[in-house]
């Protein structure tokens, strides 16, 4: 049974982040919507990242006009409602799977010219043409993994890869050739509301090929 005081921590730590896409995008983008590819290709639902946990999990990012940003499995596109919300200068993308979710994406991303969203399979792009690269567990383990061998047979320059709720499948990361970890954290709370239900964990990678 979940703690009343958090469910309504929670409840209220939502509504403010329903404020804000308001201010960003014009609508909301916290209502879950469950993927139709979970069973054709491991992925998961359209669940929007908490803003107060993206403080924490990009707090040390600084991308300037030469990176390029990719949300793999962006949803409605919280996280790139947060990274033009803080004005960042480079170019961001967002590839989403689910065109239902991926539309509600591209309507309101149109305002701002260095957004684009791609509606397709994240293992369709070319990950040589970004510098940073985010996960908030868009797809299941084996998907995952998956992807991973992909980066590692793919790429040829270096890149920052920041996995949101890597509970299930970050261990895949751990000692791998080539991938290095800078921290690995659990949140729950942050500022006194209760941003999570349960704890989340996230980690922060380099992968130098």
């Amino acid at each position: 049974m979940v703690n009343p005081f958090i469910s309504l921590s929670n409840k209220i730590s939502c509504a403010l982040d329903n404020k804000r896409d308001m201010k960003i995008c014009g609508e909301k983008l916290g209502v879950f919507v469950p993927s139709p590819f979970d069973k054709e290709v491991g992925a998961t639902g359209c669940q929007s990242a908490p803003y107060k946990g993206l403080d924490v999990v990009l707090k040390d990012l600084d991308l300037s006009s030469d990176d390029s940003f990719v949300d793999i499995g962006c949803g409605k596109g919280r996280v790139i409602a947060y990274l033009v919300g803080k004005g960042v200068p480079c170019s961001i993308t967002g590839i989403e799977i689910n065109p239902e979710v991926a539309s509600v994406a591209s309507r309101w991303t149109k305002r701002y010219r260095n957004v684009e969203i791609v509606e397709g399979d994240a293992f369709g792009l070319d990950y040589n043409d970004y510098t940073v690269l985010f996960m908030y567990r868009p797809m299941e383990s084996d998907a995952f993994i998956c992807f991973i061998n992909l980066l590692e047979m793919t790429l040829t320059h270096p890149v920052k890869l920041y996995y949101y709720a890597d509970g299930q499948s970050g261990y895949y990361l751990n000692d791998r050739p080539g991938w290095n970890l800078i921290e690995r954290h659990e949140i729950q709370h942050v500022g006194g509301r209760y941003i999570h239900i349960v704890p989340q964990r996230y980690s922060v990678w380099t992968y130098n090929p």
